[in-house]
């Protein structure tokens, strides 16, 4: 979903030529980037233990896979 929405907020920059909506964009995606890290990944690790680890080593954070993951 953050990808999706960086997307469309880069398409709007680059539609309407507007170097604010490249900005806020920038802003989105670091401050969800610093969230992932501080907060949401080591909350689902706790949560999940090792098998959210291994999930975190077969599937990409921002970009998705362009083959489907098998759990081992």
């Amino acid at each position: 979903m953050i990808t999706g929405v960086v997307t469309i907020l880069l398409g709007e920059a680059v539609f309407v030529g507007s170097l604010a909506i490249a900005e806020l964009a920038f802003v989105f995606f670091i401050i969800n980037t610093v969230y992932f890290l501080i907060s949401e990944e080591p909350g689902l690790v706790r949560r999940f233990g090792e098998n959210y680890k291994t999930y975190m080593t077969h599937v990409p954070r921002w970009l998705p896979r362009t083959t489907p993951w098998e759990e081992p």
